[in-house]
Formats: structure tokens, C-alpha cells, sequence
């Protein structure tokens, strides 16, 4: 899988051309539901909770994704056919946090252009123990100016922790009961057998790197908080505050110090940035170091913050991280 974040701008062209033809933005005119029936129309910000959503759903629910290629990150404007499934959808589960809920965010653009009488977000965040959240880089992915009125900002990629992702199935299986209460067997049913998925996920992975001696990774960018924590790991400081943000040369000797300080040798790279540029200055710096040489290494963790649309489905997200935990297991030592 050689993903990219799609570029923020073709977004904003599709959208202008509907405020162009009609004075204001419009759908595309399909009904991306017309399959669905009288089932639950369930949309979902991305690739994560597409399996999460979609476990629970079964053949109960017509599950779709908003945003694939491009990431909640980096979305852009809403274009026609997001508007189409944002009018016709009666539940949209988001991961919140900040991270599709903002001013500029995805989920607060849709809600004024939509015109859904049942408009229905459910902040799968906001189901997560507060205890469990992290701060974040109070940058990643907005100015400090922008968050001002913050006492801080929290990581928002809490999807890649079990235990919050099963928080978050949860939720999904709470709100299909509440709209579907002739199905609530079946959430109930499909939304245990895939607990227990995650769980062997979780344990799983704690055992491939159980035996590893080296604990301390660096992130590409700061995604990795939770995932460190679920399978044993530290992050010793991440390459890019915000994705696709190449770091100013105090921030790469920042994290060089770190690597050093630290004993971090591996660098989890993401595929959706095939062109390291900055990964790469430092794990060539690392390994030029005159006075303790470093043997640094890539290994490819994807985040999971985009997929091809080919790609959806309700394994995606074990299969993901089944494959991440893999190549840390390949690298580390």
C-alpha cells in the first residue's frame, strides 16, 4: 500500500465550481444511499471507523466512508459527492478530538452546507475515559494562534490504542441499538465477536515484542502516542509537527539529540510519504555521528489516516496493524 495525502486544493476546485454554477454548495445530485433501503444510513469520517462501523453493522446498516485518499488532516473543502453523503446519512460517526470537529473541520463544513433535517453527529472521542487522552503537539495541525483559547490540545489518534478503539466500537454499537432497536441483537452479537478480534490484536502484538531489547521508536509525525503505549513503546519525538510539514533544521537537531538521548534507532515511517526527505537526513546523520554512530532503520507504520477506496473493508484495520507490528518486529532488536 503507497498512499499519499491528496493535495487540499483539488477539494477546494470541486467545491468552488458548485458555489460557481448555483450560488451556493450543492451535492452532486446522485443518491450515494439509494442501495440502502430502510436500513441505517451510516456514515463514517475514515478509513478506522469504516471497520469499526462496519463490524457492528453487518447486514444491518449501509456503512460508507467520507474521506479515503485524503486524510482528516488534510480534507480540503467538502466536495458534492461528501455533500451527498452527508445529506442522506442518519448517523455520522467522527472521531472528534479535534480532529474533523474544528472550526475548519470537516464535520462543521458539512453540517452548513448538508441541509439534513436528522443531522446526527455522534464524537466517538467523547466516549473515551479522559484519563486514557494525551496531549499533543499543541501545533499538529493548526497555528498555536488557532488554539489560542486551549488550555490544550489533545492527540487526537486514539484509534490506534485497543483500549480506545474498543471504547469507540462501543459507541457505534450504542447508537445503531438507539437507531435500529429491532436489530440490537446483532450490534450487540457482531460488536463482541469484534472486541474479542481486538483483543487478540492487542495481545498479539505485545507478544511479537515482547522479547525486543530496543523499546524507543522516533514517529514521523506525533501519531504514535497511543500505539506506543498499547504494545510496550516510547516515542522519542516525532520527525514532522504537522503532516506534510517538512522540519526546520532545529527541529531535525532536536530530534537527532533525542535519537541519541534516547538510544532510538528505528524510524517509523509512514507510506503515505514514500519521499522520506527529512527521515532520511536523519537517519543519515545518525549514522554519520563521529562520536557514537548509529545504525537507524525505517519501518513502515501507517496511522491509518487514509486508504484507497479499493481498499475499505471491516479487516482493513487489523490488517494494518497486524502489518505494522511486523515490521517493528523486523526492526527492532
Amino acid at each position: 500500500m503507497r498512499r499519499r495525502y491528496s493535495v487540499p486544493g483539488v477539494f477546494a476546485a470541486a467545491a468552488a465550481v458548485a458555489v460557481f454554477l448555483t450560488g451556493c454548495p450543492r451535492g452532486s445530485g446522485a443518491n450515494p444511499w439509494a442501495s440502502a433501503g430502510n436500513k441505517p444510513k451510516v456514515l463514517v469520517s475514515f478509513a478506522p471507523l469504516y471497520s469499526f462501523a462496519a463490524n457492528v453493522a453487518g447486514p444491518d446498516a449501509d456503512v460508507k466512508c467520507l474521506l479515503t485518499t485524503a486524510g482528516p488532516h488534510t480534507h480540503g473543502d467538502a466536495t458534492p459527492p461528501q455533500i451527498d453523503l452527508a445529506r442522506g446519512c442518519d448517523v455520522f460517526f467522527i472521531n472528534g478530538l479535534g480532529l474533523e470537529d474544528e472550526a475548519d473541520g470537516i464535520a462543521t463544513k458539512l453540517q452548513k452546507v448538508a441541509a439534513n433535517p436528522k443531522w446526527n453527529v455522534v464524537n466517538l472521542g467523547s466516549k473515551i475515559d479522559p484519563k486514557w487522552l494525551h496531549e499533543g503537539e499543541p501545533e499538529h495541525g493548526h497555528g498555536k494562534e488557532e488554539h489560542a483559547d486551549h488550555d490544550h490540545d489533545m492527540d487526537p489518534h486514539v484509534w490506534l490504542s485497543i483500549r480506545c478503539a474498543k471504547a469507540m466500537v462501543a459507541g457505534i454499537r450504542d447508537e445503531l441499538k438507539r437507531l435500529d432497536p429491532a436489530h440490537a441483537d446483532g450490534y450487540d452479537r457482531r460488536a463482541a465477536a469484534y472486541l474479542k478480534k481486538l483483543d487478540r490484536l492487542e495481545a498479539d502484538g505485545k507478544a511479537m515484542l515482547a522479547n525486543k531489547q530496543e523499546k524507543t521508536i522516533l514517529a514521523f509525525h506525533d501519531s504514535l502516542g497511543y500505539f506506543g503505549e498499547t504494545y510496550g513503546l516510547k516515542i522519542a519525538g516525532s520527525i514532522e509537527v504537522s503532516p506534510g510539514k517538512e522540519p526546520t533544521t532545529d527541529k531535525l537537531n532536536q530530534i537527532i539529540r533525542l535519537a541519541q538521548e534516547h538510544k532510538a534507532r528505528v524510524i517509523a515511517v509512514e507510506p503515505q510519504f514514500p519521499k522520506h526527505t527529512s527521515a532520511e537526513a536523519i537517519r543519515n546523520a545518525l549514522r554519520g555521528l563521529k562520536d557514537n554512530p548509529v545504525e537507524a532503520e525505517f519501518a513502515e507504520v501507517d496511522p491509518l489516516e487514509t486508504c484507497d477506496e479499493a481498499e475499505l473493508s471491516a479487516d482493513l484495520y487489523e490488517a494494518v496493524m497486524r502489518k505494522n507490528l511486523a515490521a517493528l518486529e523486523k526492526a527492532l532488536r
